[in-house]
C-alpha cells in the first residue's frame, strides 16, 4: 500500500460541524418517535470535539448509543461537543461554575485530573456499577472518583510500513530515543503541542520517565538535542494530516489502535505499525485513561448519576472500540476482530507505573514551563 493508499480518517472538525447542526435535531427526532408528548426533561453531557466520531455513521451515533437512557429515564439528552480538546472543556466549565449548565462531562483523562481546575467543577460520584471496571484503571485516573473511567488507550509512536519498515531501517522494531535523537529520525517525527494534546503530553511524560527513570539523565537534553527537527502540531488532527499526506514524516505519536482502524478501514493487512519505546530489552508505552465525570452543581444530579452508570453498561461501552478507537473499559465487552492488530496493555510495560500521580501533579507545570524555554531558544 503506497502512503497516498493509507486511510484517511475523517477530519472531526468537519465531521462535528455537522454534529453540531443535527445532534439536537437527531436527538429530538428520536424523542418525538418514542415519546410523543416529548420528554419531562433534559440532560447535558460536555465533551471534545471529535467524541465517538471515528466510526461508519457519527451523525447517529448519539441515538443509538444513548437511545435507550432517554426511553427509560424520559429525558433528552444533548452531547455539546465544544470545538476543544479536553482541556478546552474544563476551561468552558470554569466560566459556568457559579450557574452550570452541564451535568456530565466525559474526556477527562489521567493527567489533566491531576490539576486543580478540573477537580473544582466536578463533584465525587462512585457508580453503583464500578465494579465492571479494572480496579487498575480506577486507581490510574482517579481513585477518589472525581471522574470515573469511560475509555483507554496506549499512547505511542506509530509509523507507516509504506514509507519505513524494519528492512529499511532495523531499528524501528526496538526504537529507543537515542534513536529518534538522529537528525534523520528527529526530522521524521510528528508530535502534538503537550499544552493543548493530550497525545503530545503523554509523549513529553514518556521521555520524562524514560530518561529520569531508566536511564537517569536530565530529560531536557533529549528534546534540546532535537529541537528545531521534530514537527509540533497544536493537536492530534493536524499532527495525523501532517504525517499521512508528507512522505519524509515517518513517525506520528498517536495511539495504539492506529493499526486497528486501519486494518478495519481496508479489510485489509493494517499499514501502519506501533513501536513502543525501547529500553534494555523490554518496550513501554504511557496509558491514557480517559474518564466521564458528574459537574458540580450540575442542573439534574439524580438522573446525571444515573447517565454515568449507563455509560459503564455494554449499551455504550459495546460502541466505543469503533467508534472512540479506545478501549472499553466494562470488563464484559468483547473486543472486535479488528483489535488484535492492536497495541494491548499486556504487549508493553505501562509508564504511568514510574511517574506516581502525585509527582506529575507536584511538577507538571515546571516540566511544561522547562519544555517551552527550550523551544522558544
Amino acid at each position: 500500500m503506497s502512503a497516498g493508499q493509507y486511510p484517511t480518517r475523517r477530519d472531526p472538525r468537519r465531521v462535528i460541524m455537522g454534529l453540531a447542526v443535527i445532534v439536537t435535531v437527531t436527538v429530538a427526532a428520536y424523542t418525538v418517535w418514542v415519546w410523543p408528548r416529548g420528554p419531562a426533561n433534559k440532560l447535558i453531557v460536555y465533551t471534545y470535539d471529535s467524541f465517538m466520531a471515528w466510526g461508519d455513521d457519527p451523525l447517529t451515533i448519539d441515538s443509538r448509543v444513548f437511545g435507550p437512557f432517554m426511553q427509560q429515564y424520559d429525558v433528552e439528552i444533548e452531547i455539546v461537543r465544544l470545538q476543544t480538546d479536553a482541556n478546552g472543556v474544563i476551561a468552558r466549565l470554569i466560566t459556568e461554575l457559579e450557574r452550570p449548565v452541564a451535568d456530565v462531562v466525559i474526556g477527562i483523562d489521567n493527567v489533566l485530573i491531576l490539576q486543580e481546575p478540573s477537580q473544582s467543577v466536578l463533584e465525587p460520584y462512585t457508580p453503583s456499577n464500578i465494579n465492571l471496571v479494572n480496579d487498575s484503571l480506577i486507581a490510574s485516573l482517579d481513585p477518589e472518583h472525581y471522574v470515573t473511567p469511560f475509555d483507554f488507550g496506549l499512547v505511542s509512536l506509530i509509523y507507516s510500513m509504506a514509507k519505513i519498515n524494519a528492512t529499511t531501517h532495523p531499528e524501528v522494531a526496538n526504537l529507543t530515543f537515542s534513536n529518534l535523537g538522529t537528525t534523520e529520525m528527529a526530522s521524521s517525527l510528528v508530535t502534538e503541542d503537550p499544552h493543548l494534546s493530550s497525545t503530545g503530553l503523554a509523549f513529553l511524560l514518556t521521555e520524562i520517565a524514560v530518561y529520569e527513570k531508566l536511564l537517569g539523565q536530565d530529560w531536557r537534553q533529549w528534546w534540546s538535542q532535537v529541537h528545531g527537527y521534530v514537527d509540533v502540531l497544536p493537536g492530534w488532527t493536524d499532527a495525523w494530516q501532517v504525517w499521512s499526506t508528507e512522505a519524509t514524516k515517518w513517525f506520528l505519536v498517536s495511539y495504539g489502535t492506529d493499526p486497528a482502524y486501519s486494518y478495519y478501514s481496508t479489510n485489509s493487512t493494517p499499514d501502519a505499525a506501533v513501536a513502543p519505546v525501547y529500553n534494555a530489552g523490554s518496550h513501554y508505552a504511557w496509558m491514557q485513561v480517559e474518564g466521564i465525570g458528574l459537574v458540580k452543581n450540575g442542573p439534574n444530579p439524580t438522573l446525571a448519576k444515573a447517565f454515568i452508570d449507563y455509560c459503564l453498561t455494554s449499551s455504550v461501552q459495546s460502541y466505543v472500540a469503533l467508534n472512540q478507537w479506545m478501549f472499553p473499559v466494562n470488563n464484559e465487552v468483547t473486543l472486535p476482530t479488528a483489535y488484535s492488530y492492536a497495541l494491548q496493555a499486556e504487549d508493553v510495560n505501562i509508564l504511568n507505573a514510574l511517574l506516581p500521580r502525585s509527582e506529575i501533579a507536584a511538577n507538571l507545570t515546571l516540566w511544561l514551563d522547562e519544555w517551552d524555554i527550550i523551544f522558544s531558544s
